[in-house]
Parts: structure tokens; sequence; C-alpha cells
């Protein structure tokens, strides 16, 4: 494991020089453990004198000095919309005493905020910062990191701390690590004898664990994956508390919230990342109000899967290092994932580990720093609705917005929020584009109340999209309801566009709403009825008396019966479905009876996408980020994800 490395030894009353050489040089802030009570905390040195090497467990893992619980991203005044200021560059670091499961656990950090769609704020702090890690000296009781395989590590750190008794050997494991020992420290290379201390110790820590995992870490998504509908899940979610201890405490729960702070003056403020938990109700809550783990089960069965089944189909990795901080801070004791697995290895397994997955490739669209938006002026207002307005918004660098149909923006208001809004029209080289927005939230309740010449924000677009070139040759339908017809509109336009109509065969729309006040682009529709070979049908749930409609009046699904089934070619027909989620399932059956295959039905469906760029963690259903593999998904491939249509 030490061969390929440079190791040094350094008496003890050196390493306390050398801290302290750290420390009086002040270029760096340095941080080590120390005791806090009984416990152990990361916090600043003063001197070497408060450095506890000899820990079990700090209460939080470093991951707060690369994820701050409270993170300013950016400044903004509100007197001069997107004068944005970005975060400044905090001053380089040196970590002292890093356990080999919280480096473990910061290397998967890594693959997720530094993949293509890098988090630039996390990659600033990762570059600043020295690692000088440490062998385990005392055992936690709630830990299992030896069965984990995470309580030693040949890599992710600058330096590696061994105690070998009256000296500390030193694992040299970077050129930072190597300059810092040639300026700072005192020491002598290595002997023979010392890297076999080095195995020896590390050896006999492993023998000390009393907490293991009868089930190796590479087998857990089978386990999973084959008992998600068990009983433990409803057993031991009935005494969770939802508090999200167990995710705060986490080294590998890295999922985030952005809120804007308004200083008290009202000029300016702060774009602020903080920790959020997937074990709290608002997590995965809308707009609109609708929760989608709603159940306190779902919740509790998500952070399990997520660590053991969705990150590891995705990164490669098991995201639990085996602290055993969960176990700690979880009153009820629920949370420890060494029990949960114990308990769940005497039952059925599973091969298809990658049934709550989507293995596909997505473009990164976003350079550069995320959560950045650019700057953007709203050009028209139209109301649509009494709910509902349309916005033409320009892009002020004068650059197309370069969308798919069926993608989403994120729509940003500095002192506000933001919030995902899909995008209504065809893809274009203008400049400009619309979007459809509903009043239900802050964001959208803000833009209500603005006018043409006003500035917001754009990021993205973001999500997969219809892809367009599979639909050619081929009879669409088209099956939306309510405000679905407001990403439908952006395929149906490009679709029936003068350029385009000839690459496509017959297009059927269907569209229903719950009264004739709520049915969207009427004068658009008509145009489409005008064009050979479209039929667009429409029906309302009710209608009062004096309302004046001469369309149909039910569900939906009432307008299959519409349809001439002696002239509709099912095998060559690809379905579309936009709407709302109760209609989906009754729209699919409908559809199935009709002879459409699923692998010929499109869906696009609606989560909380607060990021963009699959980090937050909040649009998952199951092991699939919505603003990644979707919203557009096909339902062949998403039909299985238990949580796509609950």
């Amino acid at each position: 494991m030490t061969k390929s490395k440079v190791i040094k030894t350094i008496v003890k009353k050196d390493l306390d020089s050398f801290a302290n050489n750290l420390i009086k040089d002040e270029t760096h802030e340095v941080i080590g453990v120390k005791a806090k009570g009984e416990k152990f905390v990361f916090a600043p040195l003063e001197n070497a004198d408060e450095l506890r090497l000899d820990y079990d467990v700090t209460i939080l893992p470093p991951k707060k000095y690369f994820l701050p619980q409270y993170e300013k991203m950016m400044g903004f005044n509100l007197d001069k919309p997107f004068d944005v200021k970005e975060s400044d560059v905090e001053k380089p670091r040196i970590i002292i005493g890093v356990h080999p499961y919280d480096i473990i656990a910061l290397q998967q950090t890594d693959k997720l905020y530094l993949d293509s769609q890098k988090d630039d704020f996390y990659e600033k702090r990762r570059d600043n910062t020295i690692i000088i890690g440490v062998d385990i000296q005392n055992v936690s009781d709630r830990s299992f990191a030896a069965s984990m395989k995470t309580n030693v590590t040949d890599s992710g750190f600058d330096l590696m701390l061994t105690n070998l008794g009256k000296d500390y050997a030193i694992t040299v494991g970077s050129e930072k690590g190597k300059k810092l020992l040639e300026k700072y420290a005192k020491t002598k290379n290595a002997a023979k004898s010392d890297i076999k201390k080095i195995q020896d110790v590390r050896e006999d820590i492993a023998s000390q664990y009393k907490k293991k995992v009868t089930i190796d870490k590479e087998k857990w998504s089978s386990v999973l994956v084959a008992n998600y509908n068990h009983g433990i899940w409803d057993a031991r979610s009935d005494r969770c508390m939802g508090c999200g201890s167990c995710t705060m405490v986490c080294p590998t729960c890295f999922c985030y919230d952005v809120e804007d702070e308004v200083s008290l003056n009202l000029k300016d403020g702060t774009r602020t990342r903080t920790w959020d938990s997937c074990l709290l109700r608002d997590f995965t809550k809308i707009g609109s109000g609708e929760v989608f783990r709603d159940d306190i089960k779902e919740r509790y069965r998500h952070r399990f899967y997520r660590k053991g089944n969705y990150l590891p189909e995705r990164y490669g990795f098991v995201a639990c290092v085996g602290c055993g901080r969960c176990g700690v801070a979880c009153l009820p004791d629920i949370a420890d994932p060494c029990d949960v697995l114990n308990d769940l290895s005497h039952f059925e397994k599973s091969d298809d580990t990658d049934r709550f997955f989507i293995k596909q490739e997505t473009k990164a669209i976003e350079e550069g720093t995320i959560h950045v938006p650019k700057a953007a002026t709203i050009r028209r207002m139209e109301k649509l609705t009494e709910n509902e307005t349309l916005f033409e918004i320009e892009l002020d660098d004068s650059k197309p917005l370069g969308h798919k149909p069926g993608q989403f923006v994120e729509i940003s208001i500095f002192g506000i929020g933001e919030a995902p809004i899909s995008v209504s029209s065809a893809p274009s080289e203008s400049s400009s584009f619309e979007i459809v927005v509903r009043k239900v939230g802050n964001v959208t309740s803000k833009l209500f109340t603005m006018e043409p010449g006003d500035k917001l924000g754009i990021r993205g677009p973001f999500g997969n999209g219809f892809d367009v070139k599979t639909l050619e040759k081929k009879h669409l339908l088209f099956v939306t309801g309510g405000i679905g017809m407001v990403p439908t509109r952006s395929l149906i336009n490009h679709v029936l566009d003068k350029k385009n109509r000839g690459k496509f065969e017959d297009v059927t729309i269907l569209y229903g709403c719950k009264g004739p006040c709520e049915i969207l682009f009427m004068d658009e529709i008509k145009k489409w009825e005008k064009i050979d070979n479209v039929n667009c049908i429409l029906t309302v749930d009710t209608c009062k008396e004096e309302e004046n409609w001469g369309g149909d009046v039910g569900l939906i699904t009432t307008l299959f019966t519409k349809i001439d089934l002696d002239k509709f070619d099912s095998k060559n027909t690809i379905a579309i479905v936009v709407g709302p989620p109760i209609m989906y399932k009754f729209v699919i059956k409908s559809l199935e009876t009709m002879g459409i295959s699923e692998e010929n039905i499109l869906v696009s469906l609606e989560r909380r996408m607060k990021c963009g760029v699959g980090k937050c963690g909040h649009c998952q259903i199951n092991g699939v980020y919505v603003c990644k593999e979707g919203p557009v998904f096909n339902y062949g491939q998403i039909k299985n994800l238990p949580e796509a249509f609950e």
C-alpha cells in the first residue's frame, strides 16, 4: 500500500513543532481535531496542544469546509439587477487529522461535484485545501469502517500520519504535501522497519472493530433492489422523526438548497447554499404544493437506497464509509446502515441492480460557475387566463437560448429565488424565447408584478428534451392536460413549422382542461386545425351553462373514442403525454389499449428542480435525476420506477 510513496518519520515533539509552524505562518487557516467536552470537532487550531490525533470520530465530518452549512455563492444589488459579485476566494486551508473514511468520503464528493457539470465553488475550496490525514488510533463504538474497507486509504491526502509509538510516520501523497514538509517540518527517511510498523498498526486497528456489516458493500445494491417493499421500511420508519439529523452528520450526504437572503437595508443581499435533507417533508415539494415523497416511509427508505443503490449505479461507489455518525445522531437509533443491511442480508437478492436507474449520457449545458444566471429582459407579457401569463424573454447577450422542445430554464429573481419553468416556444435562432407562468409560488408571484423592460436571470436550458429526429416519419399523438400544453406547444410548433412539416406524418392533438376558461393558446389551436393532416380535439372536465364552449365535456380519456382506429397506425405512432401526475396512468392505459407500445410513449414528468445540474438531489425519482435524464422520458424506461407515477 505504501511502497510507491515517499515515507518519512518525525518524532512527536517535532510533529508539534510542525503544527505550530503551520499555525504561526498565517498564510493558511489551520484546522485540526479538538476536544469539545467528551466529543471531538474539526475547528481552527490556536496551537499544537489542542490537536487530538487520538480521537475516535468527530461530530461533523470535514465536508463542512468544502460544502459549508451556509455558503455565500454570490452577492447582489437590488438597485442594479445582475450586478452580481461572486463569493471571494477563501484563505488557503490546511486540515490536520482527517481519518481515512472521511478522506474517502471527500473523494466520493469529488465524483459528484467535479464531474462534467463541475461545481466551481466546491472546486476552489478543494484546490485551496491541504489534507493531512491520520490513521485511526481509537475506534468508535458505532463505526464499521473496517468492513466497508474505508479504515485505510492510500490516496486522497497530501500527507498521512501514522502513530508508530515514539514517532509518527508521514506518507507523502502529493507535491503540495512534500513541499509543506520541506518548509515546515524536521523529518528523516523511514526505515524498512518503520514501513512494516505502518502495516502492523493498521492491521491491529482493523482487528478492534466490533461492529461489522455481514454483507459485502458490493452486494448492497442487489439486496436493496430485491427488498424495496420489505416490511422493514414500515417497521423502522414508524419510529423516524423526519428530523434529518442522520444526513446532516453524514460525510456522504451532499444535498443542498439555495435561498436568497435580503439585507435589512432592502438594497442588497446574498444567494446562499445551505445543507438540505431528503428526510425533510418539503425536500420534494413543488410550487403547486404537491409533495412527491410525502410518506415518512418513502423518505426513510430513499436515504438507504440513495447510498446503497442509486449512487453506486451512477458513480460506482457505495455512499457510506462506516463512520457511524448517523447511528450516534439518531435518537430512535434507526439510521445505522449497518443494522439495516445486516437485517436485510437474510432475505432475497436481485441481479437487476440497475432497475431504478437509467443509463444515459447527459451533455453538460451550463459551463462555468453553476448557479450564476445570465441577464435577460422581459420583452412582452400576455395574459392567457386568469392564472397564466406568457412572457417573452430576451437574453441580454443576444445569443439564442439553444433549447430543445421539452427542456426548461431556471428563472432567477434576486431577492426572491429561482423557479424551473418549461420553455414554450419552438427552437429558433432568435435571442428571445417564451415561457408561460402560473402564479403558484414566490418567484412566479413576483413575475406577475413585473413589466416589459424589467430584468431577470436565466440559467439553462436544462434537462433531456424531445429527440425530434426520432419522431420523423412517425404519426404523432399528443395527449396533454392543463398547463402541460406549455412544453407541448414547443414541440407542436416545431413539428408544424413549414420548414419541418414534411418530416412528420399525421398529427393528432388531444387537449383537456378543467374548464373552458383554462384553455391555453386557443388562437394557435385554431390555426393548427387548418393545417393538413392535423386533428385537434379538445375537452373540459366541466362547463358552466353561461360559458360558450363547442368542444367535448369529460375527462381527457374520453377523447380516445374520437380517434378513428380503422385508420390509426399504432405501430408507427409516437404518443407524447404531458400533464398533471394523476392523468398519466389513465392515459397510458388508453394508449396501450390502442396498441401503442410502451417504447413509443414519451412522457414529461414534473419534480422540484432546484439546481438543474443533478447535484442538489431534490428532483430524484428513485435513482434518476429529472433535471438530467428528464423531464422527457421514454415510458418503457421509467415505468418500473416506483416513484415515477405513484
